[in-house]
Order: C-alpha cells, then sequence, then structure tokens
C-alpha cells in the first residue's frame, strides 16, 4: 500500500517538472519573439548621403530591410522621419533624427564700393559650404558714406542655429555710386561729377547719350576708377513741381465741376492727380475762389487758383416754330412738325401737347396747348389755333383722284370681272386700316381715304365704290345688322350675278373677292359676331355658286 502511494508520488513530481520545463520554454520562445531589435531612434549629421539598414539594428547579426522609401527623405534638412522595417515577418518603427551640428564655411571676399553705395553682406563672402540653406547677415552694417578701408565680419547661419562668423574688408573710395539728373533735362554729366576731388580719375565707360532720362528712373552704368571698372548709376529724379493754367467756370446752381475743370495745359515728366484744395459749394450762388491742388507721383506739388462764378438759371425755355394750323374735316395733324424748344441751360427739353380739346372731324375752331420744363423748373406754355374746316367733295374732285389710279392699273380689253380683282388688290394693298372714318359722306371718306391711306371698313367700301362706280361696274352698299360693331363692304355685278366684295382686311387673311351668300354666312357662322350678316330683303341674292 504505500508503495503504490510512493509511485503516485513520484508520478506527480515528474508530471510538475514536465509542465514547469515545458512552461519555461514558452516563456524563453515569447521573450525572443518580444526582445526589442531595432534601435527606438538613429541620428545622423544634415547632409549625409545615405544611411543603412544595419545602423537600425540592436544586435549586428540581424538582418532587415527597409520598408519605408529612405530615398525619399531629405537627409539634409533637420527633423524627425519615422522609419519602417522588415525584420524576419514582423515590421518594426523607428525614428530618423537629422540634426546639424557642424557651422558653415566660406571664403572672405574683400570689396571695393563707392560712397553711398548699397552693399550686401554676401558680397563678403564665396564658396559658402553647408548641409542646409545659410543665412548670410552683417554683424554690423559698414559705413559707406565714408571713404576709406573698413574691416567687416559677416555672419554664417544655417538651419541648426551653428553660426560661423568670417571676417573681410570694405574700401569705399571717394567716388559717388550714383549722380542724380532731374527728369525731363538735358542729361549733361560729366566724369568728375562722380568725385569731389581731383586727386581720383574717374572714366565714364557706357554711353550715357543712350540713356532716356524723360522720366524718372535708374539707369546702371559702369565706370572706370583709377584702372577699376566698377559699377555706378544715374538716378533720374523728378523734383519738379508740374505747372498748369488756370481756367475761370460758369456753370449753374446745383451743377457739380470737376478740379480738371478748373486748369488746362497741366505738364509734369510723371504721373499726376488733382484735387480741389477746398470742395467747392455748387449749391450757392455768386463767385468763389477755387484751389486745385496738382501733385505728381513723387509728391511735388502745386497750387493754381481761379474763379466759380455759379449762377441761377431764371429763364423758360423758348418754343419756334408753333403756327396756327388750318385743315380740311378728317385730314390728320402732325403737332411736332416744325416745332423745336430751346434752353439756355438745357441742351435737350421735352415739350408736352395737349390736343384733347380738337375734333378733326368736326369743323370748328380749336386750340391745341404745348409746354415745357427746364431742371430748374422754369416753365413755357404756348398755343396755336386749329381751324377745322368744312370738307366737301364733288364727284370731279374724287374722279381726279380716281382715274389717273385707274388708268395705271387696268388695261384695255379687260373684262369687268378682271378690272373689279384689279381695284380689290389695289385698295387692299394702298389703305390701312385704323378704327376710324368720318361715315357722314361716302364720296368724303372716299377721297380721304385714297389721299392718306387710312380709315376702317367704312373707308375701304367708300373707296371701293369710287373705283368701282367709275370702272362702270354696277355695285352697292352692304350694311351689318347686329354685332358689337358696324361693318360696310360692297356688293357687284360684273354681268354674271351679284357676289360679295370685302376689300378690308379679316384676322383670318381669307379672300374675299366675290363671295356668294353661302360663303359669307359659312364665314359669319365660323367668325362669328354676325360679321357678314344682313338683311337679305333689301339685296339680290347671289348665285349659288
Amino acid at each position: 500500500m504505500r508503495r503504490k502511494k510512493r509511485k503516485k508520488r513520484i508520478a506527480q513530481i515528474i508530471i510538475m517538472l514536465l509542465s514547469l520545463v515545458a512552461l519555461v520554454v514558452v516563456a524563453s520562445v515569447a521573450y525572443l519573439e518580444m526582445k526589442p531589435v531595432v534601435a527606438n531612434a538613429v541620428t545622423i549629421e544634415a547632409g549625409t548621403p545615405s544611411i543603412d539598414v544595419a545602423q537600425f539594428m540592436l544586435e549586428k547579426n540581424r538582418v532587415g530591410s527597409f520598408i519605408t522609401d529612405i530615398a525619399s527623405l531629405n537627409l539634409s534638412t533637420p527633423g524627425i522621419y519615422e522609419v519602417q522595417i522588415k525584420v524576419n515577418r514582423r515590421i518594426h518603427t523607428s525614428n530618423l533624427e537629422v540634426v546639424d551640428t557642424i557651422p558653415p564655411i566660406a571664403e572672405p571676399v574683400e570689396v571695393i564700393a563707392l560712397m553711398n553705395e548699397k552693399i550686401s553682406a554676401s558680397d563678403f563672402v564665396e564658396n559658402v559650404i553647408d548641409a542646409t540653406d545659410v543665412d548670410v547677415s552683417f554683424v554690423s552694417e559698414p559705413d559707406t558714406s565714408t571713404p576709406g578701408e573698413k574691416n567687416v565680419k559677416v555672419v554664417l547661419e544655417d538651419i541648426g542655429n551653428n553660426i560661423h562668423i568670417i571676417e573681410s574688408k570694405l574700401l569705399v573710395l571717394e567716388v559717388k555710386s550714383s549722380v542724380q539728373v532731374e527728369a525731363g533735362t538735358i542729361l549733361d554729366v560729366k566724369p568728375e561729377d562722380f568725385v569731389d576731388n581731383d586727386v581720383i580719375s574717374v572714366m565714364v565707360l557706357s554711353d550715357l547719350s543712350a540713356l532716356d532720362i524723360s522720366k524718372p528712373a535708374v539707369h546702371s552704368i559702369e565706370i572706370e576708377v583709377d584702372g577699376r571698372i566698377l559699377n555706378s548709376s544715374i538716378d533720374v529724379i523728378d523734383t519738379t513741381p508740374p505747372t498748369a493754367t488756370p481756367v475761370n467756370k460758369e456753370t449753374w446752381l446745383g451743377d457739380v465741376l470737376k478740379p480738371l475743370d478748373f486748369v488746362m495745359n497741366v505738364i509734369d515728366v510723371s504721373p499726376f492727380k488733382l484735387a480741389f484744395g477746398k470742395e467747392p459749394n455748387f449749391e450757392a450762388s455768386g463767385n468763389q475762389e477755387i484751389s486745385v491742388i496738382i501733385e505728381d507721383f513723387y509728391g511735388n506739388k502745386t497750387e493754381v487758383k481761379s474763379m466759380l462764378t455759379v449762377k441761377v438759371d431764371t429763364e423758360p425755355p423758348v418754343f419756334y416754330g408753333i403756327e396756327d394750323i388750318t385743315i380740311f374735316e378728317g385730314d390728320t395733324i402732325s403737332y411736332r412738325k416744325g416745332v423745336s424748344v430751346k434752353d439756355n441751360r438745357d441742351a435737350d427739353v421735352k415739350y408736352q401737347i395737349d390736343s384733347s380739346s380738337v375734333k378733326l372731324n368736326k369743323a370748328g375752331n380749336y386750340k391745341v396747348y404745348y409746354t415745357a420744363e427746364d431742371s430748374a423748373g422754369n416753365k413755357t406754355k404756348e398755343s396755336a389755333n386749329i381751324y377745322v374746316q368744312p370738307f366737301n367733295v364733288t364727284e370731279e374732285m374724287l374722279y381726279d383722284k380716281v382715274d389717273p389710279i385707274l388708268k395705271k392699273i387696268t388695261k384695255e380689253g379687260m373684262t369687268k370681272r378682271e378690272i373689279a380683282y384689279e381695284i380689290y388688290k389695289w385698295v387692299k394693298d394702298h389703305v390701312g386700316y385704323t378704327g376710324s372714318s368720318d361715315k357722314s359722306d361716302w364720296k368724303k371718306e372716299a377721297y380721304r381715304g385714297i389721299v392718306n391711306g387710312l380709315g376702317d371698313c367704312f373707308t375701304y367700301y367708300a373707296v371701293a365704290e369710287a373705283f368701282l362706280t367709275r370702272a362702270g361696274i354696277d355695285n352697292m352698299r352692304v350694311t351689318r345688322v347686329g354685332g358689337r360693331t358696324q361693318h360696310f363692304w360692297n356688293l357687284i355685278n360684273c354681268g354674271d350675278g351679284w357676289y360679295h366684295f370685302d376689300t378690308c382686311p379679316n384676322k383670318d387673311k381669307m379672300a374675299t373677292f366675290m363671295l356668294t351668300d353661302a360663303e359669307v354666312e359659312a364665314y359669319t357662322i365660323k367668325r362669328g359676331n354676325n360679321y357678314y350678316n344682313f338683311d337679305k330683303s333689301l339685296y339680290p341674292a347671289t348665285p349659288e355658286n
């Protein structure tokens, strides 16, 4: 029994030992898997041409490869760049820190300058070398206003704030860096203008005659000073104020003028602007002194004084061409024909006509009124007499108008029907519809329709009757029965029976030459409004077709 228990105890111990060994193995494998193999960060100097993946390995025998495209990183610019590296099957992340700890280097350059010449710190160094961009500045900017040799210190500072100070020399010659001339003058620059003494020899190498000094500009030139060729300049400046001639002006109360209205012949080599010294009061009548300030682009100013007279407009417009008019009944009048209106101030004055009391179709004496008002409120009103005389037309007067036309539109040998058709066409082509006529006398209206070419359906009927009668074609007037308005047309007989003959235009543009009773009845049904409705008992019937 004891032996059995002992064996069981030994078996349990063996199982425990095996489990412990297995746990140690698993932990070892896990440790190896989790053990860092890549450095958290690698630092290199800016400008390093390249970097190897081995520099990131914590163990020299480890092999890895870049996932990040290293060629895409700017190794000349300081900064921290994330880099991914693959080792075995795992991808590790590290940082590549690019630093700049090396100051720039350069070679000093001795500079020769002219008096008051602007110089740059970069003029004193050459062959600047650094992995990053370098800023060049003076420790203390040298003074070029006095001649002589001067020590100059120039600071070179890169992006990493590394500083290198270069010492150099500046020789300021007792020669002017520029000579000023006034724009618009004749150029008269001599070599001695560049120096204040006779000790230094100066020769102008550039062709000064080719320079344009008509307006401000800076022209670079070359000069030779004691055997040295240097750059100088001709500075064309504008210190002359503009000139101008004053102009006295008159204007009407409320009309505004501009500064340019008060000056003329403005002369300056530079662009200029004008402004009032004090804003004029255009709402006050009387005389005022006006100050105009002319200032050119370079600040040169001129004040020009002139006088302003503000006038008050009290004169009304004046009509011309208004005359009494005599016409016959039914004539038309162009009330504006020959009439004009002028004003002492306004160029374009509108006028109104009141002819409401004139009755052109009724004999009598009437008044027409013309009124005009200018911008200042001055009004004028004039009238003219309109004498409308009775108009009596005799057959002789009417046929004096008809005969020449009838002769022109007809030919010998034509049938009555052919002549009637020519009359139909002429009336439709030469009379326009206005909606009004004098229905008291058909001869008078026929005369008016031929002369004026205007009227309504009664006019068309009357003109047609005059032509048909003169042509020897039997005809009679037909009058509408019912309907909202009157309507008149002709009934004609060319020898083959009576037919309807209507020269008045209709909305449907239907031909209305030689229509039967049935045709006008059908059109009346279609059109409505009793268009061709008439008392058939008063007229002969037409053929059926």
